[in-house]
């Protein structure tokens, strides 16, 4: 395993990602993802350490499930020290894909304002093992203390002042939250569940979710369509 702070591929993150750093230097870890949660459900995706890290969050984003949720459920931290080994039963779809990839501890910490939870910290190891309590202490605190960072983030880029988007870093998935509305006027349904049509759609296909809305939003893919599928 990387030894703390080292981060698997660290060296791809802008500046303006390093929320995440704090994590790195200060736990056993190998990777970070910062992510702030609206209360209407919309995910912003500020910060992330490498490749791994960013696929981690998307794999939880796109299946609506795992200890990123978890967290966000319980308002408290998710520790899962050993993947391979773990009871998946609350995350069965994300259990099964995330044993396929190189992680093999995760570790989720809600950001809480006050007392307000506005998202979640992911950490990952690449050898399994627990978090000690003198580990957990720290990575509380540290969410706490990157929270309102992270929100101003996320609500700077919603506003088209934030940083770009890039490939680490989904941002605040703009082209996301205008495919909901797209699909919830094709099917004269609320957004809820016209995010859940684009979730479904996206893992029958086998696709993230930021794919398909990028397909709804250029129009290549109409959910009017009988089978939900692209346009001539």
């Amino acid at each position: 395993m990387a030894g703390a702070g080292s981060g698997a591929g660290a060296s791809g993150p802008s500046q303006s990602d390093g929320l995440h750093a704090s994590f790195l230097a200060r736990l056993p870890v190998d990777g970070a993802s910062v992510s702030v949660v609206t209360v209407a459900g919309n995910h912003s995706t500020v910060s992330s350490s490498d490749a791994l890290a960013t696929r981690l969050e998307q794999l939880q984003y796109d299946l609506g499930e795992g200890p990123h949720y978890r967290a966000l459920e319980m308002r408290k931290p998710v520790l899962v020290p050993d993947v391979r080994s773990a009871d998946h039963s609350r995350w069965p779809t994300f259990g099964h894909a995330v044993v396929e990839t190189q992680a093999r501890a995760l570790f989720s910490f809600p950001l809480r304002i006050g007392a307000a939870i506005v998202g979640v910290v992911d950490l990952y190891r690449l050898a399994p093992g627990e978090l000690s309590d003198v580990d957990v202490a720290p990575a509380v605190a540290l969410a706490g203390a990157v929270a309102g960072k992270a929100a101003a983030y996320a609500a700077a880029d919603a506003d088209g002042d934030g940083r770009d988007e890039s490939a680490l870093v989904a941002g605040t998935r703009r082209h996301v939250h205008q495919a909901t509305g797209m699909v919830s006027v094709q099917l004269d349904t609320s957004a809820r569940d016209a995010f859940s049509r684009l979730r479904g759609h996206a893992y029958a296909a086998g696709r993230s979710v930021d794919d398909v809305a990028h397909d709804v939003v250029t129009r290549v893919l109409d959910f009017t369509e009988p089978t939900g599928g692209e346009t001539a």
